[in-house]
């Protein structure tokens, strides 16, 4: 074999080695790329399958929303049975006509597909519900029992009332909540709404 063809293998060789390479490594690179992503999108929450921002459920009823649930920021858990929820946000009408909201600072949800089975909130709780407003530092709902626990201090005000105790015992569909222990009632007439009338 002559020196020049010699040459001309080692430069075909050369070129086929490199492209060889180039595209080993764009290969390599991109299975990288890709795998990074998924680990930095896994790393925000861990443990968890996915992280939305600006998070918003609405749950229907035929063409009528029954509730709408926002939240800054949600994180799925990797078995799909539980949500965690920073700054929550639950808003809807009742059957009374009243407008009922819920916020905390942090929310767990257990879910089974699309179905809320139990939600304990945490980190400072207010309901606002017509003209009261109830406040304490953890509450666990049970939607399908009908059932809402809080444990902790308890400070509901309304018109003209105000009243304090701990640990809450209630049912929100059946509009029946029970303060269980150290219940102080303050009633000032002068925070009454205009037109109202003393029981």
């Amino acid at each position: 074999m002559s020196p020049r063809r010699i040459a001309r293998f080692l430069a075909l060789f050369g070129t086929a080695a490199l492209t060889v390479i180039v595209v080993g490594t764009v290969f390599v690179v991109h299975q990288r790329s890709t795998q990074q992503k998924l680990q930095s999108v896994a790393a925000i929450v861990p443990g968890a399958l996915l992280h939305a921002r600006n998070f918003n459920w609405t749950q229907m009823r035929g063409d009528q929303s029954r509730w709408v649930l926002k939240a800054n920021d949600a994180s799925y858990s990797n078995d799909k049975t539980s949500i965690l929820l920073v700054r929550p946000q639950l808003s809807m009408t009742v059957p009374d006509g009243k407008h009922l909201s819920l916020t905390a600072s942090r929310a767990v949800l257990t879910v089974h597909g699309n179905h809320i089975s139990r939600a304990e909130m945490s980190g400072g709780l207010t309901v606002d519900y017509g003209d009261f407003v109830l406040m304490t530092d953890t509450a666990t709902f049970l939607p399908d029992d009908d059932q809402l626990h809080a444990p902790g201090a308890v400070k509901i005000n309304g018109p003209g009332l105000d009243v304090a105790g701990i640990g809450l015992s209630g049912h929100p569909k059946a509009q029946t909540f029970q303060l269980l222990k150290q219940v102080k009632t303050v009633i000032d007439q002068r925070r009454r709404p205009a037109g109202a009338k003393a029981s």
